[in-house]
């Protein structure tokens, strides 16, 4: 055996580690698999952030297109539609010969709510989506906190929303 020949058997050998010195330790994989966590986690965050702001769009629309129909009624028969606090689909019949089909649903799949409110001028309206939990918050408060916060429309546009 020549001198090259030895020196490339010597480094084949030391390239292929043997024994208990071959692959991970449990240690490495532990931080691997946490790191993919964390990541997974954010992703998933993240994730879920813009299928609820995609919602929120939708519920939007939906209010909107109530909204006009609703505004089309109120020219139409000069009245809002009667009655108190009640879900959309409650009105959908009278407003469908002005405003075609509305959306009766949020986002979330929730029921979208009408309810006129008279005394203090003109009469108006309010539109409701109780927002992500379906849950009224108990008052207007103008400001929007999170997907669980009520979407409020009155008369021409909206006074508690992200938008």
């Amino acid at each position: 055996m020549n001198w090259a020949d030895h020196s490339l058997k010597e480094s084949c050998n030391r390239s292929r580690p043997s024994g208990s010195g071959a692959g991970f330790t449990i240690v490495e994989l532990l931080i691997v698999l946490a790191i993919i966590g964390i990541i997974s986690a954010i992703g998933l965050s993240a994730g879920q952030y813009a299928f609820d702001a995609s919602r929120l769009g939708s519920t939007v629309a939906n209010m909107r297109g109530v909204a006009d129909a609703i505004l089309k009624y109120q020219s139409d028969n000069s009245a809002l539609p009667s009655g108190g606090l009640q879900p959309v689909s409650a009105i959908a019949a009278a407003l469908r010969p002005v405003g075609g089909s509305v959306g009766l649903k949020d986002g979330w799949g929730w029921d979208i709510y009408y309810e006129p409110i008279t005394g203090g001028g003109d009469p108006t309206f309010r539109v409701y989506s109780y927002g992500k939990d379906g849950t009224p918050d108990g008052s207007v408060t103008g400001t929007w906190v999170d997907f669980y916060t009520d979407i409020v429309f009155e008369g021409s546009g909206f006074i508690q929303t992200r938008w």
